[in-house]
C-alpha cells in the first residue's frame, strides 16, 4: 500500500512475526523493536496479580486469533510499538520468567509455572505468530501522530505529550524532560497536602508551552486556535537542534523561571488578588515570556511596580472575561497578552 499525495493514506506493510522473533528484537543489545519505557509504566495487566496476563498466554496456546500490533518505523529502521504494548510486554515478561501462570481454566496443568517450566509448550509459544502492521518512515509525522492518538483511545490512552515524546525523540525532547524536573515545574499547581500526582508528561508539556509561545510574535501568527496542533508543530520543528541551541534554550528557560520567582515569590503564576490562589497555566503563559525575559536590572529595580501591575491585571474585568469560555481561544490569548504588556510597559517605564 502506498501513500497518496494527499498525505491522508498510510504507507505501510504487514508482517507475521513469531513470538520468539519479537522477544529477540525487544531484548537484543541494540533493540530493533522498541517497547518505549515510558509506555511500559502504563502496563496494566499486573495490577491485580497476573490473571489477565495468564489468560492472554492461555489464549495464545489455544490458538485464538490475536489483534494486530502497530509499529512505527524510525530513521534507523527500528520499530516503535504504538499499539500492542500490553500484549508484547506480557509476551516478553513471560518469556523472561518474570511471572508464573495463574487462574488457568483450559491448561490447568500449567498453573503456577513459568515459561522455563512449561516443557513442550515453550516451542508452541515461540512459534505463535502475531500480525504486525509496520508504518513506514516515509509517512508524515502528522499522520503517525493521528494514528497514535486513534489507536490509543482505550483504558491506557496516551496523552498528547507522551505521543510527542515517542514521535520526536532527541535532544530537544531530552531538554523538556530535564527542565520538567525543576521543582517549580514538577510541583506546579500542587498544594501542600494534595493527593494528586502529575503524570502523562504534563510537566514536559508545560516547558514546551513556554518555548512555543516565546517564539511567537505579538500576533501569534503560527497559532490557529488549537493548542495541541500548535505544540505538535513546534515540537516537530525543534526535533533536531545542535548542542549550542539546546544550551541557549536551557539558559533561557531557567533564567525566565528564576526572574518570575524573584518578582512574585511564593505567589508566582497565581492570581495574587486572592487569599488562597492556585497556580495556573494562564498566568504562567503570560509571565514567562514577558517578566521572564526582562533584563536583571529591571527585575531588581522595578519588582514592586511589576507586582502592582499584575494585581491590577488580575482585578480587571476585561482580563477576567478572557478566562471564561475557551481559555486557549486565540482571541482570548491575544487580549490577555495585550492587556498585560500594556500594564507591564507602564510599570517599567512609567
Amino acid at each position: 500500500m502506498t501513500e497518496q499525495q494527499d498525505n491522508k493514506t498510510l504507507n505501510l506493510y504487514p508482517i507475521d512475526y513469531p513470538f520468539e522473533t519479537l522477544v529477540s528484537r525487544i531484548t537484543s543489545e541494540k533493540p530493533k523493536l522498541i517497547l518505549n519505557p515510558d509506555f511500559q509504566r502504563k502496563y496494566k495487566w499486573d495490577k491485580e496479580g497476573w490473571g489477565r496476563a495468564s489468560k492472554f498466554i492461555e489464549s495464545c496456546l489455544m490458538r485464538i486469533p490475536l489483534p494486530s500490533c502497530y509499529f512505527a518505523e524510525d530513521e534507523q529502521g527500528r520499530h516503535l510499538v504504538i499499539d500492542g504494548v500490553q500484549r508484547l510486554t506480557t509476551i516478553k515478561k513471560f518469556f523472561c520468567d518474570e511471572f508464573s501462570l495463574e487462574g488457568m481454566t483450559i491448561f490447568k496443568n500449567l498453573e503456577g509455572k513459568k515459561f522455563s517450566e512449561i516443557g513442550n509448550y515453550q516451542s508452541e509459544l515461540e512459534a505463535t505468530t502475531i500480525r504486525c502492521i509496520i508504518l513506514r518512515k516515509e509517512n508524515s509525522k502528522n499522520l503517525i501522530r493521528e494514528i497514535f492518538a486513534r489507536l490509543n483511545q482505550g483504558a491506557v490512552k496516551l496523552s498528547s505529550q507522551e505521543i510527542r515524546h515517542a514521535i520526536y525523540p532527541g535532544c530537544f525532547d531530552d531538554l523538556l524532560v530535564e527542565l520538567s524536573k525543576i521543582p517549580l515545574i514538577s510541583d506546579f499547581s500542587l498544594t501542600e497536602n494534595s493527593n494528586r500526582s502529575k503524570d502523562d508528561r504534563e510537566a514536559e508539556e508545560q516547558v514546551l508551552r513556554f518555548f512555543a509561545f516565546n517564539d511567537q510574535n505579538e500576533k501569534l501568527d503560527d497559532y490557529e486556535g488549537n493548542l495541541g496542533t500548535f505544540l505538535d508543530a513546534y515540537m516537530e520543528k525543534k526535533s533536531v537542534l545542535d548542542e549550542e541551541e539546546i544550551n541557549r534554550l536551557r539558559v533561557l528557560f531557567t533564567s525566565a523561571l528564576e526572574k518570575c520567582k524573584a518578582v512574585f515569590g511564593d505567589t508566582v503564576f497565581s492570581d495574587t488578588t486572592k487569599q488562597r490562589s492556585k497556580q495556573g497555566l494562564v498566568y504562567y503563559d503570560l509571565l514567562m515570556p514577558t517578566v521572564g525575559v526582562l533584563e536583571q536590572i529591571v527585575i531588581d529595580s522595578k519588582t514592586p511596580n511589576i507586582q502592582s501591575a499584575f494585581r491590577e491585571l488580575c482585578k480587571s474585568n476585561a482580563f477576567r472575561k478572557t478566562l471564561s469560555g475557551g481559555l486557549q481561544n486565540k482571541t482570548s490569548i491575544l487580549r490577555r497578552r495585550m492587556q498585560w504588556r500594556e500594564l507591564l510597559e507602564n510599570a517599567i517605564n512609567g
